[in-house]
């Protein structure tokens, strides 16, 4: 199958990507491995018509957040797509000790974990591990633990490899503003919206790409391959290391780039319980067994989502013990539904995202860097150490890539 543009991937940048080039009247056809597009976007929709649930990303962050916009960065979305507030009415909670606190005890002593981050954003941090920075900062015993855990949540990464720069400037300049924001149908209906009138493949993973400058061909599981003269990458740099997409000939910064853009673990856990919450509430699990864990009065589901080790826990854990260690009220009461979204174990993800390393910020900015005209790059690990990794920074590269290569045919 011939086209223009080959795009690997239906992730929200790819999509974003398609989008802006068939606009301009370019060929482009979407390759996905996955039976559906969103990449590590998961929505379940209760059968009752009850409000979404996310497995994979979450909340949008910010009133300034493009993705506010009833057309986010000018792509012609249906202004019913415009999202809503969030409004943060459950009870905050943390599990520290094995026991369940208020969230205001990690208040004692001044240092609660979100306003270390902020410390760490506001002030020059070197490129070293955020764990040696908390040290310095003179965190110790419980403050300690709820900090480096909160990073690990937040990062989906281990402190001991996290670097404090990265984390500084991603966080720096992300102007988003304040507040949370939710599609009403979730972020699955924007991977929809996106996806309508596109020429996407699902279920055709890409796994060779062969090139010459001008000159790209696919071969694809399950189906004829395919030609065109650039292609777009936004599969996970893991998914290359990995050598379930093969480029050839690799770029050797391409190939280091991807060796080094490791995704951290994370795994999203979601229980239906056969009685509704009486109350709403999200707990924090500074212990770093679960995560955070939530649910909402009145209905009957009970969110996991565990990033960093806590992620492997959760998947190694009894669901049941592992709930109601966060939430007490569950004890006894038996699941009548379970879903997982294991995007550790899923190999066309590889990991959560991407996140900064020490000693390794050259990669995120080596693998966004187009090819002799012919390979693109995009998608939530090309703003590595730039951007934290949000749905917008994956849409905003999409729509970067294709400007570049709009601007390399001279269009």
């Amino acid at each position: 199958m011939r086209c223009d543009v080959a795009i690997i991937g239906a992730g929200i940048s790819g999509l974003s990507c398609a989008d802006a080039l068939a606009r301009q009247g370019l060929r482009v056809i979407v390759l996905e491995a996955r039976g559906t597009a969103g990449g590590r976007i998961r929505t379940y929709c209760p059968p009752d018509g009850g409000p979404v649930v996310e497995l994979g990303a979450q909340v949008i962050h910010g009133e300034r957040n493009p993705l506010n916009d009833p057309q986010p960065f000018g792509l012609p979305l249906p202004a019913s797509l415009r999202p809503g507030p969030v409004r943060r009415t459950a009870t905050a909670r943390v599990v520290l000790g094995g026991r369940v606190h208020p969230i205001g005890m990690l208040a004692s002593g001044g240092a609660p974990p979100w306003a270390v981050e902020e410390r760490l954003t506001a002030g020059a941090a070197a490129d070293i591990p955020v764990a040696s920075w908390l040290t310095a900062q003179g965190l110790a015993g419980d403050r300690l633990t709820a900090a480096a855990e909160w990073f690990r949540q937040n990062w989906a990464a281990e402190p001991q490899a996290l670097s404090a720069r990265g984390v500084a400037v991603a966080r720096r300049a992300d102007q988003t503003g304040e507040g949370e924001y939710a599609f009403e149908r979730g972020y699955g209906s924007l991977a929809s919206a996106l996806a309508s009138g596109l020429d996407v493949w699902l279920g055709r993973p890409a796994r060779t790409l062969d090139w010459t400058p001008g000159q790209v061909e696919l071969g694809c599981d399950g189906g004829p391959g395919v030609t065109g003269r650039a292609a777009v990458i936004t599969v996970p740099p893991p998914v290359v290391a990995g050598d379930l997409l093969r480029i050839t000939p690799m770029p050797v910064t391409k190939a280091a780039a991807a060796a080094t853009l490791v995704a951290g673990d994370g795994c999203c856990l979601l229980a239906v319980l056969s009685r509704q919450a009486p109350e709403s509430a999200v707990v924090f699990d500074a212990d770093g067994r679960s995560g955070f864990v939530s649910c909402h009065a009145g209905r009957p589901e009970v969110l996991v989502v565990a990033k960093a080790g806590a992620a492997g826990a959760v998947r190694a854990g009894a669901v049941a013990g592992l709930i109601s260690r966060a939430l007490p009220w569950s004890a006894g009461n038996p699941i009548s539904g379970l879903q997982r979204a294991d995007w550790g174990r899923d190999r066309w993800s590889a990991g959560a995202f991407s996140y900064p390393r020490v000693a390794a910020l050259w990669a995120g900015p080596a693998w966004a860097e187009p090819v002799q005209r012919t390979l693109f790059f995009a998608g939530e690990a090309t703003t590595v150490g730039r951007l934290p990794p949000t749905v917008h920074g994956a849409m905003g590269s999409g729509l970067l890539a294709a400007r570049q290569v709009l601007e390399a045919w001279g269009q």
